[in-house]
């Protein structure tokens, strides 16, 4: 098989990371402005407010109900009665809950400077204050702290201090990658020992902490990185985690590329290539450009799009496994979308067979005498997810 031609295949294998066509609408309702905010806002009003306004209480999506109604209104987008109640009712249950998010912050944040554990603040709590006009505007699930200690055993006894319950885990705490704490008031904290969930994509994660700067997060100084960085990061989160369906991602990348019009898109494009990011930092900023309109230079893209063409194998392998982290990127539907014969034949090779260097990379083994039982054991694990489900 030539494995190259698969490669450049699997933009639409990867293409389960993106919106759908509805969703791209209300994305483009939230954020665009002006007379193609109000022709957005219209467009998506006209095909789906009758049931959008139950439909996005419920589901995962209403988190951007304060950012669409803050749109409509600087827009001047008129909408019936019924439905501004719903985004005007989400408004301010987003900005009477924000006030204990950031009460909680401020505890949070203050404590770690005085007791001197370094850490930076990343995702939802840095940008709600870097690129939106309110911190209301960004839903907040947690707060996110890149904790830049090894033994995490100090952050822990003041967290426990401050109210907050460490949620059992099964490893033991010399092997943490990730910590879960609870607020008695129901606010998850989180403590990373690395920026990404992929080992493969903490390449340069060293540098990218070391080019962190100093802004206030819920009136505090705290060191958050650096609005490349920042981008990079939410692209990065995005291609592997389910909570990219929340498409906060989508707002957060925008409006980071439209606040910052002088970003270092060489760092990126550099950054993308020594992390493996590649391949769906491509798909991700191609769909920002020529969906939403994001003011990415096309320079830029066709580069990041010739890179992604040349993805390892071991890189393709890890987008696909980002791809799988949603309910939209179950084996079956990754194989439906997949356009070519011989990019078929890779993701299926990756479903039942994946290479040893993505094995290990990913770190299912500890050494290489364990592959053989990996891959013995691989379809009873998956038997075992199905039956789960």
């Amino acid at each position: 098989m030539n494995v190259s031609s698969a490669k450049s295949a699997l933009s639409d294998t990867l293409s389960v990371f993106l919106p759908t066509p509805v969703q791209t609408l209300l994305l483009r309702a939230c954020l665009w402005k002006d007379g193609s905010g109000r022709e957005a806002s219209g467009t998506w009003l006209q095909q789906h407010s009758r049931q959008s306004g139950k439909q996005l209480q419920e589901d995962h999506l209403k988190s951007l109900l304060p950012l669409l109604f803050a749109t409509f209104q600087r827009n001047g987008v008129e909408a019936d009665h019924e439905f501004l109640t719903i985004l005007r009712a989400a408004s301010l249950r987003e900005e009477l809950r924000v006030q204990t998010y950031r009460r909680i912050c401020r505890e949070v944040l203050s404590a770690f400077a005085a007791a001197g554990i370094a850490s930076i603040v990343l995702k939802g709590a840095a940008l709600a204050d870097l690129v939106y006009d309110h911190p209301a505007l960004r839903h907040c699930h947690d707060l996110d702290l890149l904790l830049e200690e090894s033994d995490p055993a100090k952050a822990i006894r003041l967290l426990s201090s401050l109210g907050f319950s460490l949620i059992e885990r099964a490893l033991p705490l010399s092997e943490w990658q990730d910590l879960q704490f609870v607020h008695e008031s129901g606010l998850p904290v989180e403590l990373h020992r690395s920026l990404f969930r992929l080992p493969l994509y903490n390449t340069i994660a060293p540098e990218m902490q070391a080019r962190s700067h100093i802004q206030h997060v819920a009136d505090v100084p705290v060191r958050i990185l650096t609005p490349t960085d920042q981008l990079l990061h939410a692209c990065g989160h995005a291609a592997s985690c389910a909570s990219r369906e929340s498409l906060r991602w989508a707002c957060d990348a925008w409006l980071l590329i439209e606040r910052f019009p002088n970003l270092d898109w060489d760092l990126l494009e550099d950054c993308a290539r020594r992390s493996h990011l590649t391949l769906p930092l491509s798909v991700l900023l191609s769909y920002s450009a020529t969906e939403l309109r994001a003011p990415i230079p096309a320079t830029f893209l066709t580069r990041l799009t010739a890179r992604a063409a040349q993805a390892s194998t071991v890189e393709c392998e890890a987008a696909l496994w980002g791809a799988h982290a949603s309910g939209r990127g179950r084996f079956k539907n990754l194989l439906r979308m997949t356009s070519t014969w011989r990019a078929w034949i890779f993701v299926l090779r990756w479903i039942l067979f994946p290479s040893p260097t993505y094995v290990r990379a990913m770190r299912y083994v500890r050494s290489s005498w364990h592959l053989p039982f990996y891959y013995l054991s691989r379809p009873l694990r998956y038997v075992a997810q199905r039956e789960s489900r």
